[in-house]
């Protein structure tokens, strides 16, 4: 566990130191969200190096996206600059040197200069940690959309079986009280598509954020409602 972690200070701290050469693992179809842990398997000798280093330090890695499929062929391909950074929570190194780690988000970063390859072969990018954006009132503004969020979020707990984590993602979203954190939970819980997911990721204006879940979360619902009532079983 990093120093940081043991102190028990602030990710988001060291995250804002990190970004002055901020590891990156980019990976097609990758978006973590704040407060949400992903996990991750690690197989490549640079990302390898990567994970051994970040251990060894702050702990702190970023998933950018890349931009397009096709570049998961070359060796630097176009990234998406909007991604999630955030901490090594838990790692596991396997024999032949492979790791599986798990990745807790702790906010959303644009890259902004690529720095010289290090002798791990991995890539580094200067970086800077990007702000929610709030409407007037800030999040009290947003009350009426939150509470159709949680309504829509149980909606769909009552429809899934309790093996699908919904109802413990109603039960979370039931406490939380930050508009940001609920929708990057509900995101990383309910929304599948990767694109999707990346949009949500790049969008930082929480109420329109919170509009795209919402209305996301809300087809799911709908698809499967339609579907129990095609069932006369149901």
């Amino acid at each position: 566990m990093s120093q940081d972690l043991r102190a028990g200070r602030n990710p988001r701290a060291a995250l804002a130191r990190a970004c002055a050469a901020l590891k990156v693992f980019p990976l097609h179809g990758a978006a973590i969200l704040p407060g949400t842990p992903t996990p991750f398997h690690i197989f490549e000798p640079r990302y390898r190096a990567l994970v051994e280093e970040a251990l060894a330090g702050d702990r702190v890695i970023a998933i950018p996206a890349l931009v397009s499929r096709s570049g998961a062929a070359e060796t630097q391909p176009a990234l998406r600059p909007i991604c999630g950074a955030g901490l090594i929570e838990a790692e596991e190194r396997l024999e032949d040197g492979r790791y599986d780690i798990v990745v807790r988000g702790v906010a959303r970063v644009r890259l902004l200069d690529e720095l010289p390859l290090t002798g791990g072969g991995y890539r580094e990018f200067r970086a800077e940690i990007v702000e929610d954006v709030w409407p007037e009132g800030g999040p009290r503004a947003l009350s009426p959309e939150v509470e159709a969020l949680r309504q829509i979020v149980y909606d769909l707990s009552r429809r899934l079986p309790a093996e699908s984590g919904a109802p413990q993602l109603a039960e979370a979203v039931a406490q939380l009280k930050d508009p940001s954190a609920i929708t990057d939970l509900v995101t990383a819980a309910a929304v599948s598509d990767p694109e999707t997911r990346q949009r949500v990721l790049e969008q930082l204006d929480v109420a329109q954020r919170l509009e795209m879940v919402l209305e996301e979360v809300a087809g799911v619902v709908l698809v499967l409602s339609h579907g129990k009532h095609r069932n006369p079983k149901a």
